[in-house]
């Protein structure tokens, strides 16, 4: 059986993640705030957890509100 998909959004500090997380709690998506997943060297130790069915929308959610992701890891 394959695992469930997800995508995980990292961005440049700790102070902007926390700032998407507060964000999207506003919204309608379900996320979780996770530590960055060891594979990926980028980002400041914190990410948020989508599911890849919404990266488009939360991406652009979260660009109209000033917050910008600086890459997307689709993760199994």
């Amino acid at each position: 059986m394959k695992k469930e998909e997800k995508c995980a959004l990292i961005f440049g500090s700790v102070h902007k993640t926390l700032e998407a997380e507060q964000c999207l709690a506003a919204g309608s998506w379900p996320f979780l705030l996770i530590p960055v997943p060891p594979k990926i060297s980028q980002g400041c130790g914190l990410a948020i957890q989508i599911d890849p069915i919404n990266q488009s929308a939360v991406g652009l959610f979260l660009n109209e509100h000033g917050i910008l992701i600086e890459k997307t890891v689709v993760m199994e």
